[in-house]
């Protein structure tokens, strides 16, 4: 009863308000038309655009532009990532310019859907390869290989396996450098700079230094060159040596030219995280194209590597110094150290090392016990990496030496304080070359004032390093 008294009343009023729905759906329809085309057609626009980037990523890849191709494409992560041939070209454009990890989660996204991407393992092999995963780096390689890949490709992954080879110290390695450098020293002769010097012997008598108590400037040229191998017997030992020298002319004070040469050979034994060495190491120092001094003896030292990041390890050496028309000066030095170095994480990749040291050097003979001396110094140093071809690089040191006896002419028994630092930028603008400016600092101090001085070193060096 109720819902028949209403019915006519519901009729009329669909009645009328039907006209006005129907007006409304005429005035919207067209938006709404409007805005699907125009989704739609904002959608084959992006596509447009996106398959436009990768053909131009592709291009820059092509060109060895991997930086500008990562930069195109890392924007288009979010939405593109699953796509086979966007993380292909973006994994390999991340892997070339340093981006390992994001290289690396790319391509595995790649071989997720295509196992048998050939390209795709190749690079996530050497992905492996530079993030230091050797193992998992030399099961992508060899995967590869199976594949019967190209000439080329081959050739490549024939050179990274022998590099891991190296790495891991099972196959034979040569190396090799020269180095050119020119520079400006402000005291050759680490003389003190003084005119005359009281001598207590002789009641404090002045004497005149002449020109060997002055502190001379000079410009210099230096060359330098070096030999080395390794041959492992087993997977723990083996051996290496090498052969380096070095020679320095000066532009006008040619009677202090110098060069050295270097031998150094022994055993490397490996276990685990540990690593134990021992060598023989002949050096020889002239001076103005005479012998000066010689030094030989042998070395020791016992090497944790803690982890990935940290290292520490301990060190003995022993020398036997002689020098040439002055024997009174041969001297048997012993040191024992520790040293440790740690890397931190990060963009610039810190690096800090640090050793502490102590010993004797003893002279040999009785006459001269007053140039025997204990020694105690330390080390410490660090680098930071701006990008994969600069790196800023510091050093100081400290070396104390406490003679026991007095001296014959100045009746004091000498105490010298040397202090060291170095500041470097070491640029790679090709692969093996080096380009190195420095500034060296170091002074003596000492209360003998004939031993006291301060030497300011800038110098800048071309290196070029070889391997086989």
């Amino acid at each position: 009863m109720h819902q028949k008294k209403h019915q006519p009343e519901t009729k009329q009023r669909l009645a009328t308000k039907l006209p006005i729905f129907l007006l409304n759906l005429l005035l919207v329809a067209p938006i709404l038309i409007t805005n699907t085309f125009a989704a739609e057609a904002t959608m084959q626009l992006e596509k447009v655009l996106s398959s436009q980037t990768l053909t131009d990523a592709e291009t820059l890849i092509r060109k060895g532009d991997f930086q500008a191709a990562y930069q195109l494409l890392e924007p288009l992560e979010a939405d593109r990532a699953g796509d086979v041939e966007y993380d292909y070209l973006f994994g390999v454009s991340a892997v070339e310019s340093n981006n390992f990890t994001r290289g690396a989660f790319a391509l595995e996204r790649v071989l997720a859907t295509n196992p048998n991407h050939r390209d795709a393992r190749a690079e996530m092999a050497k992905a492996h390869y530079l993030l230091g995963e050797k193992d998992a780096a030399k099961a992508e390689f060899n995967n590869v290989l199976v594949q019967n890949p190209d000439a080329q490709t081959k050739k490549s992954i024939e050179k990274l396996l022998t590099a891991i080879q190296k790495i891991e110290g099972t196959t034979t390695t040569f190396g090799a450098y020269l180095e050119f450098g020119l520079g400006w020293d402000s005291n050759v002769s680490s003389a003190p700079d003084l005119q005359s010097i009281g001598v207590p012997v002789f009641g404090g008598l002045l004497v005149d230094l002449g020109s060997s108590g002055k502190a001379n400037a000079d410009d210099f040229m230096n060359l330098a060159g070096g030999i080395s191998f390794r041959q492992p017997f087993t997977e723990r030992l083996a051996a290496f040596g090498s052969v380096s020298g070095n020679s320095r002319i000066n532009g006008d004070q040619t009677a202090f030219d110098n060069s050295t040469l270097d031998l150094n050979a022994g055993l490397q034994y490996r276990l685990n995280k540990h690593s134990f060495t021992a060598a023989l190491q002949d050096g020889h120092f002239d001076l103005d194209s005479e012998g000066f001094r010689h030094a030989y003896g042998t070395t020791g030292q016992w090497q944790y590597n803690i982890d990935s990041n940290n290292q520490a390890g301990l060190y003995a050496q022993y020398s036997r110094l002689n020098y040439t028309g002055n024997s009174a000066r041969n001297a048997d030095r012993k040191i024992v150290g520790v040293n440790a170095a740690h890397v931190f994480k990060g963009d610039l990749t810190p690096v800090i090392y640090g050793s502490l040291y102590g010993g004797r050097e003893e002279a040999r003979s009785d006459q001269a016990n007053f140039l025997s001396q204990d020694v105690a110094g330390m080390r410490a140093g660090g680098q930071l990496s701006l990008s994969s071809k600069w790196q800023l690089q510091a050093s100081l040191g400290v070396e104390l030496r406490d003679n026991d006896e007095n001296d014959p002419i100045f009746l004091i028994k000498r105490k010298d304080r040397q202090y060291d630092a170095s500041f470097g930028v070491n640029c790679m603008p090709a692969q093996d070359w080096s380009i190195k400016p420095q500034l060296s600092y170091s002074k003596n101090d000492s209360n003998v004032d004939l031993n006291s001085y301060n030497r300011t070193v800038i110098s800048v060096s071309v290196r070029k390093d070889f391997s086989w």
